[in-house]
């Protein structure tokens, strides 16, 4: 389409169309879309990366502890011990309950504090996993439970699974609860 010339003041000049009001809101649409899709990925792609990161013996504790929140990870423990307190844990485990009773008698009221640490972390994510493949392979369940919430659990049916929680912190998603 060649543009019309307009005369007016100043003089000729061109007078270029807009595009039609459907193709303005179809390249919005697309955009949305695009974003939302991103969106989506990107929860999967952290799980990925910490997937690697648990794998990786000799990554160093800070790129360990980038992907996850270990303050969040034992408040999110000490919400689920105080039934007055909403938490996002869902049901424990018998295991996992006889752990914390043993840590607790054992270590007083600081045991949340000596006995989760990115250690005890990593062993949980790995638990169900061969030794240096990460914990991808066993991922039974990986979804939204919150616009800025991932849920993930870990292993088979015939094993105790291993879940946690990712949560969008900024711009990274992080662990902040793991159970089993």
């Amino acid at each position: 389409m060649t543009p019309s010339i307009a005369r007016g003041r100043g003089g000729p000049g061109l007078r270029l169309r807009r595009p039609p009001r459907d193709a303005r809101l179809g390249r919005w649409g697309l955009a949305l879309i695009l974003a939302s899709l991103v969106y989506l990925a990107w929860p999967y792609l952290a799980l990925w990366g910490l997937s690697r990161a648990v794998a990786d013996a000799d990554a160093g504790p800070d790129v360990l502890a980038a992907r996850i929140d270990l303050a969040a990870v034992r408040g999110e423990l000490r919400k689920k011990l105080n039934k007055d307190s909403p938490s996002t844990i869902g049901k424990l485990s018998d295991p996992f309950i006889l752990w914390l009773e043993r840590g607790i008698r054992r270590l007083g009221t600081g045991a949340l504090d000596e006995l989760v640490t990115l250690d005890w972390v990593r062993e949980r994510l790995t638990a169900n996993s061969p030794p240096g493949q990460g914990f991808l392979p066993q991922v039974s369940y990986a979804f939204f439970d919150s616009p800025a919430g991932f849920a993930v659990r870990l292993g088979t049916p015939d094993q105790t699974p291993v879940r946690f929680r990712m949560a969008l912190q900024g711009f990274q998603w992080r662990v902040t609860a793991v159970y089993y």
